[in-house]
């Protein structure tokens, strides 16, 4: 896997939505405080840990001019905004179609809440992984 830092990524984007995630970056970096960032399959992804195992959201720009703002345990999140978007058991995102829209506060509390339950959302998931291997052994 090749490496390629944020800012060079940004750079391939078209303004509008490199605009939009430029925000989404700021909101998601100052609500996940010791957040680990990178690009992995072209998109901004936020991990709890170094492990690329342990990602809890991600920024994901999308052509049609919005960008995806992704919660992969977003199915436990409080979200009296309605701004969640999904009905799978766990993934969630939310459309972001501005700069505006990317400085919502309800985003930014969702972030938060996202980041306060990460330890308990990545040991979930680790457990589940750990009684699956087991049983197949």
């Amino acid at each position: 896997m090749t490496s390629i830092s944020v800012q060079e990524w940004l750079a391939g984007l078209a303004p509008d939505v490199r605009a939009i995630t430029r925000q989404l970056r700021t909101v998601a970096r100052k609500n996940m405080p010791k957040v680990h960032e990178f690009i992995f399959q072209d998109a901004i992804r936020y991990s709890f840990s170094e492990s690329t195992f342990d990602q809890i959201c991600y920024i994901l720009p999308q052509r049609k001019g919005y960008v995806n703002f992704g919660f992969f345990f977003g199915g436990a999140l409080r979200d009296p905004e309605k701004l969640l978007i999904g009905d799978g058991k766990r993934l969630r995102h939310i459309k972001v179609w501005s700069v505006e829209e990317a400085k919502n506060p309800a985003l930014a509390k969702l972030i938060a809440a996202t980041w306060e339950k990460a330890p308990e959302s990545i040991a979930s998931i680790h457990t589940g992984m750990k009684k699956r291997k087991t049983r197949s052994d």
